[in-house]
């Protein structure tokens, strides 16, 4: 691991220097990506749900699997409920798995990058510390950990999760209509664009935010360690601003990031609902003989697309 004052690398080699400290939890994570495929799996499986549901609002008592000896004389009546449970059931088993594991190993890089990090800081020559503040340093091993390894976990949850999503249920649509799903795809370029650019704002608003947070550590250490220096010396009023100054800076920080998100978020449903209305538009100009059913499905699963 580098010195704690090294120029920040790239996310990408932020991301593979974070994978040589999964090596003791790989069995967790193994576990967790296994969790993320069921959860995945199930996406398709509601979709081809509604199929059923709206097919049997005509017709309850068709069968669902008229082929299999010993379900062959289940109605659409009691089959999509009790497939609902069991899909429902089946989703919350791999949710469990994917999370709760995923959060194992991340809270294990987290205890295992602030020992080193501590551990690093005691070697370190005593002009380091001459020349750096002790609530940056402190900031570094309470909170910039953290935030660098949940942002790493939460990108490989997206990934992992998210990506097989996308995978089952594009799947699924290529097989319930490939023509209509290659126009659809012509749409992602720009949902993927909006994403990409709000997503380098937020590493640097991110960046910024850890900085801040290190002043007001900075701040609130040295006035509590000299307590005695400041009251000599009447400093009161003077810390007072300084630390509401270093609040404050977080602060303006944090609502710009904020605020960042809040408009991201409306535009990306602009987006994605205009691309909805164009894919409803699709699906009835180019239904052919496909089933009231077939097109719940279709729409359904198209709007689970993360």
């Amino acid at each position: 691991m580098t010195s704690p004052d090294s120029p920040a690398p790239s996310s990408l080699k932020i991301y593979l220097r974070l994978l040589s400290y999964v090596r003791p939890y790989l069995g967790m994570f193994a576990v967790s990506i296994v969790g993320f495929v069921i959860f995945a799996s199930t996406q398709p499986m509601l979709a081809g749900i509604l199929k059923y549901f709206v097919d049997g609002l005509s017709n309850p008592e068709a069968v669902l699997f008229p082929n299999v000896p010993y379900l062959k004389d289940l109605q659409l009546l009691m089959a999509v409920p009790m497939l609902i449970i069991l899909i429902a059931a089946w989703q919350g088993l791999g949710s469990f798995l994917g999370n709760y594991y995923l959060a194992k190993v991340s809270l294990g890089l987290v205890h295992d990058l602030r020992v080193e990090l501590f551990n690093k800081l005691l070697v370190l020559p005593n002009r380091y510390f001459d020349t750096h503040n002790s609530g940056h340093l402190i900031s570094r091993i309470t909170f910039n950990v953290t935030m660098v390894t949940g942002a790493a976990t939460d990108a490989i949850k997206v990934v992992i999760r998210e990506g097989l999503t996308v995978v089952f249920l594009f799947a699924y649509l290529l097989w319930m209509n490939w023509k209509l799903t290659l126009v659809m795809l012509a749409i992602l370029p720009l949902i993927a664009i909006m994403v990409s650019s709000t997503s380098k704002k937020f590493r640097k608003q991110s960046k910024k935010i850890q900085v801040a947070m290190g002043d007001v550590t900075h701040v609130a250490s040295e006035t509590i360690q000299g307590y005695r220096v400041v009251r000599s010396f009447g400093g009161e009023s003077y810390e007072e601003r300084r630390f509401a100054e270093a609040s404050q800076g977080n602060t303006d920080k944090q609502l710009r990031m904020t605020k960042t998100g809040a408009v991201y978020t409306p535009m990306l449903q602009l987006v994605i609902y205009s691309a909805m209305a164009v894919l409803m538009f699709l699906v009835l100009f180019l239904r052919g003989d496909a089933t009231a059913g077939d097109l719940v499905a279709y729409i359904t699963a198209a709007g689970l697309l993360p």
